[in-house]
């Protein structure tokens, strides 16, 4: 018989995955959509693994890209019925109250890379390698409603990276 406290040591850890799992699931399922252009590739962080980091480019409403509080700040997004919408940084109320979202500021320095499966990494950054030739890549984010994004794909030339590596020839 297997010991109680072996068992509830090994449960807690899988079930708190499990959580971790649906609340993201839950989150890309209530939030809106965005994209944002990718630039400035770096096919690896070196000291993370197989991430590929990059700057997001805004397309800044001009003039709106300063929010005088330094600790409550946010981009405002306007959807203008492009692909990229407009970004405006502003006071976070303000953004709640009078934007199409919201990335509260907070979040803004964790969108700078996506991971990649390290089988995958040549693959991946061979496109990206294209793709910055061409400036075509893009980023999807999904945000809630509290202004939290959450990576959902990386988009090149209109696909999506994951489904253009499995096209490729295994290396």
């Amino acid at each position: 018989m297997i010991n109680k406290k072996i068992l509830v040591a090994v449960l807690i850890p899988f079930l708190l995955l499990c959580l971790l799992i649906v609340r993201a699931e839950i989150h890309i399922q209530q939030g809106r959509e965005w994209t944002f252009h990718v630039q400035g590739y770096d096919p690896r962080d070196l000291l993370r693994g197989h991430y590929l980091r990059f700057n997001l480019r805004y397309n800044w409403v001009d003039g709106k890209s300063q929010c005088e509080s330094a600790h409550d700040c946010c981009l405002c997004l306007s959807d203008i019925g492009e692909v990229v919408p407009t970004v405006a940084k502003t006071n976070c109320e303000v953004a709640q109250n009078q934007c199409d979202g919201y990335i509260h500021g907070d979040f803004e320095r964790s969108l700078n890379r996506y991971y990649i499966p390290e089988n995958q990494a040549a693959q991946a950054e061979q496109i990206l390698r294209d793709a910055r030739a061409n400036n075509d890549a893009y980023l999807s984010l999904s945000i809630n409603s509290r202004g939290v994004p959450q990576i959902t794909d990386m988009i090149i030339d209109g696909e999506s990276l994951n489904e253009l590596i499995k096209q490729l020839p295994e290396e």
